[in-house]
């Protein structure tokens, strides 16, 4: 049956099976105050009355006061409860709010108390997203930003391993507790991002070679090397994702070194200079040289046969011209 009316199919069907016993019921609960509509609905939601039942529940829940509905449906009533529903808005909500209304009060958690408390609305989609959210974190301002029960989940699930890759607990919550657009949540966790730890290097460090160890020195780099590195953050940070970045140095020239985990281990997916061009070949083989002393696969490479061509991209690539054509371009190979 379609129901032409605001609220939640499932009051009605209540409200209908109880009007069947005691005759009036569905144009009294209509007529009562949205808060007193709240609290039936709370009672109902938890102690749906069976058979032989109706009637008796019809005249307790149209004549005992507000207390007595909540004692009577949930036993001990915790605090806020009663304010919360009267801040639940002018229609009955699906069964599943009443419930949740209840369990996030009866926790203990203050902070969250305190964010139902002051959330300017309440409906399920909040208390979804206030279940769902950091407790630490939680606050109005933050359950206004995020863009439903998926998008929580993704700010729970970020939070959880931003702190877990050594990001500040304390700084991050209080930082998402400010938030109030999209905007400024993804600003929060670009930042974030920039202060966690990557796993442990494969290859150990040496005066040459110095892995990146944060997200901080990855934009770093990626400031540096003018490229897209700093795409590959969460690569760097997800251990499971098997991607690592050192620096390399070599007579006052910077590579970055991108190595990545197979099902054989460790092996050298790249060298990239400035721009994303190649290294001199001496540069490549010093790396590749100490990379292999650790265990890393470096792939064997045919090498390229001249072309006309090389002179045109000698030209495009010199560093005093620094020519930008938008594409990546091999650089040639130096004989020092």
């Amino acid at each position: 049956m379609t129901y032409a009316t605001a609220h939640a199919p499932w009051i009605l069907s209540h409200a209908i099976e109880i009007d069947r016993h005691c005759a009036g019921f569905c144009g009294e609960l209509l007529r009562v105050s949205s808060e007193r509509q709240h609290l039936i609905a709370a009672y109902l939601a938890a102690k749906p009355p069976s058979d032989g039942e109706h009637w008796e529940a019809a005249n307790f829940l149209l004549r005992a006061r507000h207390c007595e509905i909540l004692s009577a449906g949930y036993g001990e009533v915790p605090r806020g409860l009663r304010r919360a529903l009267g801040r639940s808005g002018a229609v009955v909500h699906a069964e599943r709010f009443y419930g949740l209304l209840h369990r996030l009060l009866t926790r203990g958690d203050n902070g969250i108390a305190k964010c139902i408390a002051q959330v300017p609305r309440l409906d399920l989609n909040t208390l979804i997203a206030i279940e769902v959210l950091p407790s630490a974190a939680c606050s109005p301002n933050l359950v206004r930003a995020v863009m439903g029960e998926a998008d929580a989940r993704d700010v729970a699930t970020a939070f959880e391993v931003l702190v877990e890759s050594g990001v500040d607990e304390e700084w991050l919550a209080s930082d998402l507790r400010e938030v109030k657009t999209q905007k400024a949540l993804s600003s929060v966790f670009q930042k974030a991002a920039r202060r966690a730890k990557a796993p442990p290097h494969p290859v150990p460090p040496a005066d040459f070679y110095h892995p990146i160890e944060t997200g901080e020195e990855l934009f770093s780099v990626a400031r540096e090397f003018r490229n897209c590195l700093r795409n590959y953050t969460c690569s760097l940070l997800d251990d499971a994702q098997g991607n690592a970045f050192a620096i390399a140095s070599r007579g006052g020239h910077r590579t970055v070194v991108h190595l990545v985990r197979g099902p054989s281990g460790w092996k050298l997916e790249g060298l990239f200079k400035t721009r994303n061009r190649r290294p001199s070949r001496p540069t490549r083989e010093r790396i590749e040289s100490y990379l292999k002393e650790h265990g890393v696969l470096v792939e064997s490479r045919e090498p390229r046969k001249s072309s006309r061509w090389d002179s045109v991209h000698n030209l495009i690539c010199a560093d005093l011209l620094d020519f930008q054509f938008g594409l990546e371009l091999e650089e040639l190979e130096e004989t020092v």
